[in-house]
C-alpha cells in the first residue's frame, strides 16, 4: 500500500520542524529552514541578525535587510514590528501576524 506524497511547503510547520524551500524562485538552489515558534524567538533572531529570510506568497525564500530596530510594546508583549527592506525601493514591516513567514536557517 502506497501513501500519497505531500509537499512540506504546503503544510504549516509544527514545533522545530524543518522544511526545504527554493531560494529566489529556484534560481539559487534550495535551503533548509524552520519557523520561530514564539514572538520572543522572532524578536531575538531579528535583533541579532542584519539580514533575515522571509517566505514570499509564491512559496520561495528571499533574503531581506532589517532596516532599523525591532519594536516591542511594554503593555502588549505580543505586539512586534520589524522594519525590512528588499531591493532598492521595496520597504515593508513584519508584524506578529507574519511569524510564519520569518524563516530561520536550520
Amino acid at each position: 500500500m502506497t501513501t500519497p506524497e505531500t509537499h512540506q511547503t504546503d503544510q504549516q510547520p509544527t514545533s522545530n520542524q524543518t522544511f526545504v524551500l527554493p531560494l529566489y524562485g529556484g534560481k539559487k538552489g534550495t535551503a533548509r529552514f524552520r519557523v520561530p515558534q514564539t514572538i520572543d524567538q522572532m524578536d531575538s533572531y531579528c535583533s541579532t541578525c542584519s539580514h533575515i529570510w522571509v517566505r514570499t506568497r509564491h512559496g520561495d525564500a528571499r533574503r531581506v535587510k532589517i532596516n532599523g530596530s525591532v519594536r516591542r510594546w511594554k503593555r502588549d508583549r505580543t505586539r512586534i514590528e520589524v522594519p525590512c527592506k528588499y531591493g532598492l525601493y521595496e520597504y515593508f514591516t513584519l508584524t506578529a501576524r507574519d511569524i510564519n513567514d520569518v524563516l530561520i536557517e536550520a
